[in-house]
């Protein structure tokens, strides 16, 4: 035999009230979650990108994701996870990069920044590693040469969002890595 349930005091009510709160609360930040890869398109920005996840902070494709990719010139594509830019080629390896005007890190002189852990190097439209991460902040290559540094920090971001690099020993180095004088 069912019985009806207990009338509720003016404290259960409130207890029953708070408890219906945080599970709305709770289910409207599940769903603000992103998805944990996006893809970049030219026309949309940033797309969920089914067939996806992260795995320490890299991309995990499964074949029809990789499939779907829109692969540049160069057999690579934009993925973004793991809260980083990441490109990735055809068989799903990746390198995660720098993120550069809101956008992945763009290939200047052939070749890419990308970060391994918190360090910054140098690699190829391959994303085979041409000079060492072992830096804390990186300029692209101009002209054979970029600018580096070891020691330095980021500081606090101007009006327009830029953040600048603060301190540290900066050097240039050529493009097999050796510091230049």
């Amino acid at each position: 035999m069912l019985r009806p349930a207990p009338a509720m005091t003016g404290a259960g009510r409130r207890v029953a009230r708070w408890l219906a709160l945080l599970g709305v609360l709770a289910s409207a930040g599940a769903q603000a979650q992103p998805p944990a890869c996006q893809l970049l398109t030219e026309s949309e920005g940033l797309v969920a990108l089914p067939g996806c996840t992260v795995a320490e902070g890299q991309p995990q494709l499964d074949a029809t994701a990789l499939a779907a990719l829109p692969y540049d010139a160069q057999g690579l594509a934009v993925v973004h996870a793991g809260g980083s830019f990441h490109y990735v080629e055809r068989t799903g390896r990746s390198l995660a990069v720098i993120t550069w005007d809101n956008g992945p890190d763009t290939l200047q002189e052939g070749l890419l920044r990308g970060r391994v852990g918190e360090r910054i190097g140098y690699f190829d439209v391959t994303l085979r590693q041409v000079i060492e991460p072992t830096f804390d902040f990186a300029w692209p290559f101009q002209d054979g040469v970029a600018e580096v540094c070891n020691g330095c920090r980021r500081g606090t971001p101007d009006a327009d969002g830029h953040t600048p690099m603060e301190g540290g020993d900066w050097f240039r180095i050529d493009r097999s890595g050796r510091r230049l004088k």
